[in-house]
């Protein structure tokens, strides 16, 4: 929990909490985080999100 009670109340009124941990790496975000650290010069945009839902991101396929 933060130390904003408004912003707390807030996040449980939506059914949201902030973490205090980076994210699993095999959750869409820590694939996000991890692919962004690999490749630092690579803007991130709507398909690598799609990817990262998906389970693909950084994956080469038919190689």
């Amino acid at each position: 929990m933060s130390n904003d009670t408004d912003l707390d109340f807030a996040l449980q009124v939506a059914g949201a909490e902030l973490a205090d941990t980076p994210p699993a790496p095999d959750s869409p975000l820590g694939r996000l985080r991890l692919f962004a650290a690999a490749n630092p010069d690579t803007t991130l945009d709507r398909g690598h999100i799609r990817q990262a839902l998906a389970g693909t991101l950084g994956r080469k396929f038919g190689s």
